[in-house]
């Protein structure tokens, strides 16, 4: 059976971007966005008019994320994509999971500027990574699954891609990043005020 890999982390950080980079790359390797998925799978069950995105039936998500993974070829690799990939994924069959962080500063510019997110939707996104949101809900739901970060503030998807691979080629079995933003933000005052601006 080959690897399941779920990524995860608040939007903006580079999910999807660093998922079709992968599969363009390697032959038999399967990027499953979540979103896309639940749409496919009928998994929706209603409209966020706040965050303006689609509410979502994760029991029903994680049935069918489940079946899929069984039923996935024995010589493909399985990349999960979605904020919300580590409640959903069955954990028995993860064998490891990135999760992607962006410094709060940089990745308010990329939800305003580049994703065109309204304030308020991108506030609550950043107060999600400053509170390490995701990796602690990987931590919860994928309690005996390899947890790595990676930091892409400020690095090429070139780079991000190759740390990958090399994590991957040694059976993951890799240093990740030490995030702390809160501890970053108390040495640097002056960016933390500059956050919403």
């Amino acid at each position: 059976m080959g690897k399941v890999i779920v990524f995860t982390g608040t939007p903006g950080t580079g999910k999807t971007s660093l998922c079709n980079y992968i599969v363009k790359r390697n032959k038999d390797w399967v990027h499953l966005d979540l979103g896309s998925f639940a749409v496919s799978v009928n998994a929706i069950i209603g409209y966020d008019r706040i965050m303006k995105s689609s509410i979502i039936n994760m029991r029903a998500l994680k049935k069918a994320l489940r079946n899929y993974v069984l039923n996935m070829p024995d010589d493909s690799n399985l990349l999960i994509d979605g904020h919300y990939a580590a409640e959903v994924s069955p954990a028995n069959c993860v064998d490891c999971c990135i999760v992607l962080r962006c410094r709060p500063d940089i990745l308010w510019k990329r939800l305003i500027k580049i994703r065109g997110y309204e304030e308020k939707k991108a506030r609550i996104n950043i107060e999600s990574e400053l509170t390490d949101y995701c990796y602690l809900t990987a931590k919860r739901y994928l309690r005996n699954v390899r947890i790595v970060q990676f930091d892409t503030s400020n690095t090429s998807i070139v780079k991000l891609y190759r740390r990958f691979m090399k994590c991957y080629e040694n059976d993951f079995k890799c240093e990740g990043d030490d995030v702390d933003w809160i501890s970053y933000f108390s040495k640097h005052p002056e960016k933390f005020s500059r956050l919403f601006h």
